[in-house]
């Protein structure tokens, strides 16, 4: 005789956080004057260019996580099959009003977590002064 499956739902009973527009504005608006310190680091375009290199930092948003991102744009000429491409820096999940979970990029590709219930402040601190979060 068969037995009767029934499925659950994945997150019965749990509640999980959403940021909602007015959240992601301010989050976004705090984050401008530090996106504006990054963007000083990035050293001038040298021409002829012959490696890959970064000539934007900005943000977006996807689903509940802030993304902080570089723009790299190829040399010319050497073979690749797009112009630019993009990368992370850093990745702040929102969690409420405990704060942010937050992540670096990887090099194998993946966001690895660090700290848990972080500030808005502790954040920017932290993306700013921590060797994780590197601007190249």
């Amino acid at each position: 005789m068969a037995k009767k499956v029934t499925k659950k739902s994945s997150n019965m009973g749990l509640y999980v956080p959403t940021a909602i527009d007015a959240d992601k504005a301010a989050i976004t608006k705090a984050f401008e004057p530090l996106i504006e310190t990054l963007k000083k680091q990035i050293p001038p375009l040298k021409e002829p260019q012959e490696f890959n290199q970064c000539v934007d930092i900005f943000t977006k948003w996807q689903r509940n996580f802030f993304y902080i991102m570089q723009l790299y744009k190829c040399p010319p000429n050497k073979g690749y099959t797009v112009e630019s491409f993009e990368t992370g820096i850093a990745r702040l999940e929102f969690i409420g009003n405990k704060g942010f979970n937050i992540a670096y990029f990887r090099h194998t590709g993946q966001w690895f977590t660090i700290s848990q219930e972080v500030s808005l402040e502790d954040c920017q601190k932290s993306i700013l002064n921590d060797p994780w979060f590197q601007i190249l």
